[in-house]
C-alpha cells in the first residue's frame, strides 16, 4: 500500500509540471483568461480537469490501453498525431517573434461559466496530447492496472491539481499587463514557448 501511496504521490507531482506545459488546453484557457471574466476562467479550469479526470481514469484502469489494442496502432497514430500537432504549434508560435504581430492566443469571451466549461470539455477529449501523457504516465507509474478504487482516488487528485493549475494560467493571462507584453511582437517569450512545443513533441516518442 506503501508503494501504491508514492506511486500516486509522484504522479500527483509530475502531472502538477505537466499541466503547464504548452498545448491546447493551456492555449483555450489562456485565450479565455484573456477576456477577463473571472467565471469564464473557472469554467474553462474545470472543464479541462474533467478531460484531465476522464483521461486519467481510462488509463490508470487500462481502458485505455483496451481502447489501443481495440483499433490495432491507434496508440501509435495518437502518438504520431500528438507529436505532430506539438511541431506544428512550436513552429507557429516561433514564427510569431519574426513577425510584426503576435496572434496566436487571441482573447475570447465565452457567454458565461458553463458554456466555457463546456468548450473546455471538448477541446481536453480531443486532445491527442492527453490520451498520450496519461497512457504514458500509467505506464510508467503503475506496474499494473490499479483497481478501481484506487484509480479513482488519483483521477479526483488530477481533477484538482488540473482545476487549480489552469485556473491559475487563465487568471495569469487575465493580467492586462501579462497579456499586453505576451501579445508584444518579437517577444522572447515565443522562443521559450516554440522550445517547450518542442520538447513535448519529443517527449511523446521517449515515453513509452
Amino acid at each position: 500500500m506503501y508503494e501504491v501511496f508514492l506511486a500516486l504521490l509522484s504522479g500527483w507531482i509530475v502531472f502538477y509540471f505537466a499541466v503547464f506545459l504548452p498545448g491546447p488546453n493551456t492555449f483555450f484557457v489562456a485565450s479565455v483568461g484573456m477576456g477577463g471574466n473571472k467565471h469564464q476562467i473557472w469554467g474553462a479550469a474545470v472543464g479541462t480537469a474533467v478531460g484531465s479526470f476522464t483521461w486519467c481514469l481510462l488509463a490508470t484502469t487500462g481502458i485505455s490501453f483496451l481502447i489501443s489494442n481495440l483499433i490495432g496502432w491507434g496508440f501509435y497514430a495518437l502518438k504520431v498525431l500528438a507529436s505532430a500537432y506539438m511541431f506544428y504549434l512550436a513552429f507557429q508560435i516561433g514564427k510569431q517573434y519574426f513577425s510584426n504581430t503576435n496572434e496566436l492566443i487571441k482573447s475570447t469571451n465565452e457567454k458565461n461559466f458553463f458554456y466555457s466549461m463546456r468548450k473546455a470539455i471538448i477541446v481536453a477529449y480531443t486532445n491527442p496530447k492527453a490520451f498520450a501523457f496519461w497512457s504514458a504516465l500509467a505506464t510508467i507509474k503503475f506496474n499494473d492496472n490499479l483497481n478501481f478504487n484506487i484509480a479513482l482516488i488519483f483521477a479526483v487528485g488530477s481533477f484538482f491539481i488540473s482545476t487549480m493549475n489552469y485556473s491559475i494560467i487563465g487568471h495569469f493571462f487575465g493580467m492586462k499587463k501579462f497579456s499586453n507584453y505576451f501579445n508584444r511582437p518579437k517577444n522572447f517569450i515565443n522562443l521559450i514557448f516554440a522550445g517547450l512545443f518542442i520538447f513535448v513533441a519529443v517527449e511523446i516518442w521517449l515515453i513509452n
